[in-house]
């Protein structure tokens, strides 16, 4: 055997390592991995913010700044989670939906009828418990809480109770959830912001309005 086959032979992992790092890639790959994630990152912080609340909160004010050169964006972990993160998942929740209005099981436009039909009811049902409880109280203006589906949990559930199989659940699902994100949005933009950013609005229609042209001369390019 020749010195280089035999440092072919010894390089790399080990046969236990890859057969331990596939199923590890496997789960974390999957739904059901980010799930149990998910999950298990809930418990924790529900123990550890019920434990040790000061702690608790200490971790979340801790700053964290991205700078090049002079410039740069500083704020703490939670700004950071609420409107990084949480933005990136919405935005990848969109493109999902939008690939199913396009390509998959909602390109029938009759079928979008029942998960909004479902999305306003799940609006309207939690507003109206909760003002039945607060109505004239000081929490009253606070309806629009009740109003949103955690999007993440509601996914994140699915991922953990049904097979993968259940394209056409999960399609519902992301229906409705798009449907009451957009409500909530439209609510928090109008009702809950006292001031609005004009030129900020100005530029994400300017955006839309490019997208939308995109869209149409691809479709136009598509169909020559």
């Amino acid at each position: 055997m020749s010195s280089a086959t035999r440092t072919l032979s010894f390089g790399g992992a080990t046969a236990w390592g890859r057969n331990l790092a596939a199923p590890v890639r496997d789960f974390l790959a999957t739904e059901t991995g980010g799930a149990f994630v998910m999950l298990a990152a809930t418990v924790v912080a529900l123990a550890w913010a019920n434990a040790a609340p000061s702690s608790y909160e200490s971790v979340w004010h801790t700053q964290l700044a991205v700078r090049l050169g002079h410039d740069g964006i500083a704020t703490d972990l939670r700004h950071w989670v609420n409107q990084g993160l949480m933005t990136v998942f919405f935005l990848v929740i969109g493109l999902e939906a939008k690939r199913e209005l396009d390509l998959g099981e909602l390109r029938e436009r009759r079928r979008i009828a029942i998960p909004a039909a479902a999305a306003v009811c799940g609006i309207a049902v939690p507003i109206a418990i909760y003002e039945a409880f607060n109505a004239g109280g000081a929490g009253a203006h606070g309806w629009g809480a009740a109003m949103s589906t955690d999007t993440a949990f509601a996914l994140g559930i699915l991922a953990l109770l049904t097979p993968r199989a259940a394209v056409r659940l999960r399609v519902f699902l992301l229906s409705f959830s798009v449907v009451d994100d957009l409500c909530a949005l439209v609510v928090i933009a109008t009702v809950y912001t006292k001031l609005a950013q004009r030129r900020a609005l100005a530029r994400a229609r300017r955006a839309m309005e490019a997208y939308q042209q995109r869209e149409r001369h691809l479709r136009v390019v598509g169909d020559e």
